[in-house]
């Protein structure tokens, strides 16, 4: 076999590798559409401490859109649930409680502190309904799920 076949040879397995890979690899991973991942640069982008802005760059995209994209709306909704404005959080302690379904969906579990003079935890569901052509909220859903015990 001569060079030139070999190098025809490779040069078709190399391609039919590169058309596979995505069938045969892990799974895509859902995640920002180009609009929402600019929305996400331009808040990271304002942060002037270069230590916190990379911090805030290493986390995963799941908490970026959740901060950057979900959080504002989210007060809103929660506020009606009966929240403080500035007391909740779209995570809590678990594992995967932040997830991409896709660029126009992001859902977790979160926790807000009830408005009043008791200090309640209420923890909820949550479902962030994004357009990824804008990157703007579309809608955002809570579903409490009752309130939080008290951890050690």
């Amino acid at each position: 076999m001569n060079m030139n076949t070999m190098r025809g040879l490779l040069s078709i397995g190399l391609g039919l590798l590169a058309m596979l890979r995505p069938a045969c690899g892990a799974p895509a991973m859902p995640g920002p559409s180009a609009a929402e991942k600019r929305i996400i640069d331009q808040h990271i982008g304002r942060i002037a401490d270069p230590a916190t802005r990379r911090a805030v760059q290493e986390q995963d995209m799941a908490w970026q859109m959740t901060t950057f994209l979900c959080q504002d709306a989210a007060r809103a909704v929660l506020v009606r649930m009966g929240g403080l404005p500035h007391r909740f959080f779209l995570q809590d302690a678990a594992t995967g409680s932040q997830v991409v379904t896709s660029a126009a969906l992001v859902s977790g579990r979160g926790q807000f502190l009830r408005a009043g003079n008791a200090i309640q935890w209420v923890g909820f569901t949550w479902n962030c309904h994004l357009d990824p052509d804008t990157g703007h909220v579309l809608r955002f859903d809570a579903q409490p799920t009752g309130p939080i015990r008290p951890g050690p």
